[in-house]
């Protein structure tokens, strides 16, 4: 039996070569074809994905970038807009700073004008009595018929002569 392998017979050799033949025409008329194709299509598909991968992960790098940028933009309005609520603040505040500084000097000089007014009706009032109880004294004096309102003319015309006093010299 060992023999018979290390000398093979001609028939032997010449069917395996037409079965070999035959296997292989069958092969590629019915199995090859289809097999090749699935391999196209499956490389193909293989790329496909490939490629589309690709393609996303370009998109999703853009898409990053833009998101960057607006991210960006998005910091960049907003310390312009807090410097300029800062500015608005800080103008609004000078402003009512003013205001209140304009305010407190219209209340000092309207102190001012009513306390001279105040002191304008003090002094009138006190000429009032100090002519009063001048007629007073010079009628108790002087015992004399002058009438009344002879008397007031009289002490009136002067007090009007009196030289007037400051009332800042004071």
């Amino acid at each position: 039996m060992g023999t018979q392998l290390l000398n093979p017979e001609v028939g032997t050799i010449l069917w395996t070569l037409i079965t070999f033949v035959v296997l292989l025409f069958l092969l590629s008329r019915f199995a090859w074809k289809p097999f090749t194709e699935f391999l196209d299509a499956r490389e193909k598909s293989i790329k496909d994905a490939i490629e589309a991968a690709q393609r996303a992960r370009a998109e999703a790098e853009e898409i990053f970038k833009k998101n960057e940028e607006l991210l960006a933009g998005a910091r960049r309005e907003t310390a312009v807009l807090l410097e300029q609520g800062r500015r608005e603040t800080e103008t609004l505040r000078a402003e009512l700073l003013v205001q209140a500084r304009k305010e407190a000097q219209d209340l000092v000089e309207q102190g001012k004008k009513q306390i001279a007014y105040e002191q304008k009706q003090a002094v009138e009032a006190l000429r009032r009595q100090v002519v009063d109880l001048a007629i007073g004294a010079a009628g108790r004096l002087i015992q004399s018929n002058l009438d009344d309102a002879k008397n007031r003319a009289l002490v009136a015309e002067y007090v009007k002569s009196l030289p007037p006093r400051d009332a800042d010299s004071r």
